[in-house]
């Protein structure tokens, strides 16, 4: 299953996410995987494991609304854990799968460019080629069985700005 829904949220709500995402306070050396024959590192802030513990941390006002409109096109799933990835030029993330059911991604930059790079891509089973390709669009949620091997896409050079995602590992209900 992969699904690509644009325009997730009314533009007022998707203008201030945006914004917000600017204000947040990054760290950084996180690992995508826990190989270390793969030590690319990348920005990163954990938001929670559950709807209570997202609260608890302050990301409530960024991560509610999209979690209330994500479950309204997949019912039945429940938050494994939420975070916020970001990645600049230089970082090339690897090829993983990851836990839980269903992820979902959210891209919150509005003024992102097509050009800057920085989308994700699915690979097919024997991980050998690209399967689906999805640009990185503000206000788009992409959303993929976990099992599927994917890749967040490098950042063009002539980028000076972070590439911000948001993602939900989801389980079923």
């Amino acid at each position: 299953m992969i699904e690509v829904y644009d325009n997730l949220l009314e533009k007022n709500i998707a203008d201030k996410i945006s914004g917000e995402m600017s204000t947040l306070k990054w760290e950084f050396e996180h690992y995508s995987t826990s190989n270390i024959f793969k030590p690319n590192i990348h920005w990163h802030i954990p938001c929670g494991d559950s709807l209570d513990n997202i609260k608890n941390m302050g990301y409530d006002d960024i991560i509610f609304p999209i979690w209330e409109a994500a479950i309204e096109k997949v019912k039945n799933v429940s938050i494994g854990r939420c975070y916020m990835n970001a990645h600049t030029h230089g970082i090339e993330p690897h090829i993983h799968r990851d836990d839980g059911d269903t992820t979902m991604i959210y891209y919150p930059r509005l003024d992102w460019r097509v050009d800057w790079g920085g989308g994700t891509a699915i690979y097919d089973n024997e991980v050998k080629n690209i399967d689906r390709h999805f640009v990185n669009k503000g206000n788009r949620l992409i959303m993929f069985d976990a099992n599927l091997s994917h890749q967040a896409q490098p950042v063009s050079r002539l980028c000076f700005q972070l590439r911000t995602c948001i993602v939900f590992k989801t389980n079923r209900v």
